[in-house]
Parts: structure tokens; sequence; C-alpha cells
């Protein structure tokens, strides 16, 4: 498992550095956390909490969604390494590989929060409960908190293993986006009606294989953007 999380990291800091070299240097710590607390939000409405209206779960959003929360829970963590290498040693990733887990021994953990977690049934609130105990440790600025609840957000509704071939196809399409000027205004995410995420969301389903993904997500793409 490590060795994929290393991987992720060194792909998410290369993408950190396209955007912007020094982006350690630009960025801070709030923005990340800001930037994974409204992700977390945007998780939770894609299940049906509003007792007011009918909603229908978007299961695949979700999975979309923790993706995106990845990547700045990663960057979050990065900014306190010059090299991914070290960053991948660091007790926040242990935390986070015992929430994927589900390892409760040696944590500094709210026992309120744990006791919840295990007492509840219902898999879209123990869902939503997880993206908001997140948001809540980043808030708090508590990351090792965090990415724990991260990791047991990451146990309930995606696994690793789809976590990292996810993540390693919303990289690529990453590149392909400010490839394309998605920092300038010029990329078009909307494309015969659905999101570019969508798309890249059936790719990974048919593609298992990480060394296959970059072609045929540029593949598709490059039709699509024709």
């Amino acid at each position: 498992m490590r060795d994929k999380i290393l991987d992720m990291l060194e792909l998410q800091d290369k993408l950190n550095r396209r955007i912007n070299e020094n982006w350690r240097d630009i960025r801070t710590k709030e923005d990340f956390a800001r930037a994974t607390w409204i992700e977390c939000a945007e998780l939770v409405d894609s299940l049906p909490w509003k007792w007011w209206k009918k909603q229908e779960a978007d299961l695949d959003n979700v999975k979309i969604e923790v993706v995106d929360i990845w990547h700045f829970v990663m960057s979050y963590i990065l900014m306190d390494y010059q090299l991914p290498e070290e960053a991948v040693k660091s007790l926040s990733v242990d935390m986070f590989i015992k929430g994927v887990k589900e390892d409760f021994r040696n944590i500094d953990i709210p026992g309120e929060h744990i006791n919840h977690y295990l007492g509840e049934m219902d898999l879209y609130r123990k869902i939503i409960f997880l993206a908001e105990r997140v948001a809540e440790g980043f808030l708090k600025e508590n990351l090792n908190e965090g990415v724990f609840f991260f990791g047991l957000l990451v146990k309930n509704t995606i696994s690793f293993e789809d976590l990292y071939l996810l993540y390693t196809g919303k990289n690529i399409l990453n590149h392909i986006r400010q490839e394309k000027g998605y920092n300038k205004g010029e990329y078009r995410k909307q494309i015969n009606g659905l999101e570019d995420n969508q798309y890249l969301f059936e790719i990974v389903k048919n593609v298992r294989d990480k060394d296959q993904l970059e072609k045929v997500i540029r593949d598709t793409f490059d039709k699509l953007h024709t």
C-alpha cells in the first residue's frame, strides 16, 4: 500500500509544480484545508440528506469526490516535506493507512466519534458522518485526525485499489485540463452534456491496468475535444 501512496504523492507534487513551480511558497495549509472541506460538502450533497425534497444517491460521484479530497489531503501533507519520499514515512500517512485498515489501536481520536462510526448501520449516514469528521479535522488543523477519518471514508466508499486507479486517471485528466487552458478558462469541462469526470469514471471502470490508463484517457479526450 505504501508504495502506491508514494506513487500518488509523487504525481500530486508533479501536478502542483506544473501549476506553479514554487507552489509550497505561495500556497498555505489553510488553502488546502479549505479545499478539503469544500470537497467534503460536495460529497455530502451527492447523498440523500435533504429531508424536504426527494433525492437519489449518486455513489459514482461520491467516489469522484473522495478522489478530489485526496488531491488536497496529499497537498496538505506535502507542505511539510520537500520530497514525497519523506512525506510517505510521516505519521499522517500512517494514520491514513490505519483508517483504511480500520485499525483503532494507538490512535488519539475522540472515542465518541469511533463509537458513532461503529454504531451507525445506515451506509449513507455513515459516509456523511465520516465526510464531516474529515472536514472537522482540517478545520481544526488536526491533520492526523482528518487523515484517519479520510482513510475510513475510503474504506466505506471506494477501496484503496480503486482510489489508486481513479486518482491516477484524475491526475492524467488534470494534466490534460492544464494543457487545454483550464487555468485560463479555455477548457470545456462539459462535453456533450456530461462532465469530464463522468467520462473519466467510465474509462477507469473498464481499464484496470494503470499502465494503459494514460493512452486510453488521452485518446478519449482528444476525440471528445475535436
